[in-house]
């Protein structure tokens, strides 16, 4: 065979050997990732402090009172990981908290070599994060999912682009998160959501989204503090995506009051009463929805993952975040009460 022949057919072998190797090294990931989750166990110390701290915020905060929530908290320091709920299971509209999600996604599936974070994606992943605009954030997730807006689709159509809008939740469910319906993008409700987009939204063969009735949509995003803590701990411990994936990660998502103040009463604002700690975190206000999700991290490499998700009418805009994520700290850290 001629070198000029040659040279194509080995650099398509070449192409194929390193793709793979890619899959292979993706399912060990995907593998251990899996075992990790299956490794946590549910503490009765630890939910007898959280139940104790609820209760007790609960009984000085009338509004809390009247307020739908759901929290997990999962202690990193102990090997396996131990888990404390409350209303943990109960799936809730996540609002921007999702956005996290997506970050993740991107930075995976640049491992994997099937997307390259360009100077223009990486600047739309910046704005999705840090403003949490939910513009970027419909630019994200056309790039992740490889879709793009438009008016409704046939069926045929429809049926590749509902295919691939489940692809963020196909990896999910491969590294074992099994309670985290994330296949839409946020809207900002001023004409952004419409055509397939909204015929996406409307589909209720696609199981996993909140319930719905009527001509409700029945597909909307869905997160669980379980599932949401399940997956910031494969962030915290580098096995969604490698180390040096994870902490760009979680760099774009470490939060300072000071810098954002709006963050006072989240988990940011919380861990900033206590000294030296770290936040990672992504936090989601619509309507009713008051949350927040994040990695706390002292000087001492002690880690805990808290998800707080609270729904009422009216909104509440409390300090139940913030309150909670100091009470955890000073347990779980050992520092003194202020």
């Amino acid at each position: 065979m001629p070198a000029s022949l040659r040279r194509p057919a080995i650099a398509g072998l070449c192409w194929l050997l390193a793709g793979l190797l890619l899959g292979t090294v993706a399912q060990a990931a995907m593998s251990a990732a899996r075992d990790y989750l299956a490794s946590i166990q549910p503490s009765p110390p630890l939910q007898a402090f959280l139940d104790r701290t609820i209760d007790g915020l609960l009984a000085g905060d009338p509004k809390l009172r009247q307020t739908d929530y759901r929290v997990a908290l999962l202690d990193l320091s102990h090997d396996p990981p131990l888990l404390a709920e409350r209303h943990g299971h109960t799936p809730i509209y996540p609002a921007s908290v999702v956005k996290f999600v997506y970050l993740m996604a991107a930075y995976a599936w640049q491992e994997q070599g099937r997307l390259h974070i360009d100077a223009e994606l990486d600047e739309q992943l910046g704005h999705m994060i840090r403003e949490s605009s939910n513009q970027a954030t419909q630019r994200v997730v056309a790039r992740i999912t490889d879709t793009a807006p438009g008016p409704e689709l046939a069926p045929e159509a429809y049926g590749e682009f509902r295919r691939r809008r489940l692809t963020v939740e196909a990896w999910l469910r491969g590294l074992g998160v099994t309670e985290l319906h994330c296949v839409n993008p946020t809207y900002d409700g001023d004409g952004d959501l419409n055509g397939r987009d909204a015929q996406f939204l409307r589909d209720r063969t696609v199981a996993g989204g909140l319930p719905a009735s009527g001509d409700a949509f029945a597909n909307r995003n869905a997160m669980t503090a379980v599932g949401t803590v399940e997956l910031l701990a494969l962030l915290a411990t580098d096995r969604a995506l490698s180390p040096a994936g994870s902490e760009t990660v979680r760099r774009r998502m470490q939060r300072n009051p000071v810098e954002q103040p709006h963050l006072a009463a989240r988990i940011a604002g919380g861990a900033a009463r206590v000294s030296g700690l770290e936040v990672y975190a992504k936090s989601g206000t619509w309507g009713p929805i008051y949350a927040d999700a994040g990695i706390v991290r002292d000087p001492a490499g002690r880690e805990f993952v808290l998800a707080v998700f609270t729904q009422a009418h009216p909104p509440y805009r409390g300090n139940f975040i913030a309150e909670l994520t100091e009470r955890i700290a000073r347990h779980l850290f050992g520092a003194s009460p202020p």
